[in-house]
């Protein structure tokens, strides 16, 4: 069964982007990563992990350097 994906953002390591996951809540089982070779991974977490009536936007942090 294929589930949906929302791009996340780019991290440094995957140790970084579970480490991310894990302060939001997201279960290890909806995280999927894809190797930036050596500039780190990207992460795509399953849409239905971020729930619906969820409005806040996971990747904005990731995007502006916030975080």
């Amino acid at each position: 069964m294929a589930y949906e994906h929302d791009e996340i953002g780019d991290f440094a390591s995957e140790r970084d982007a579970q480490d991310w996951a894990e302060r939001n809540n997201i279960d290890p089982t909806d995280l999927h990563f894809r190797a930036r070779g050596k500039r780190g991974v990207t992460l795509s977490v399953r849409r239905s992990a971020l729930g619906d009536s969820s409005k806040a936007d996971f990747s904005f942090g990731r995007r502006t350097g916030f975080f």
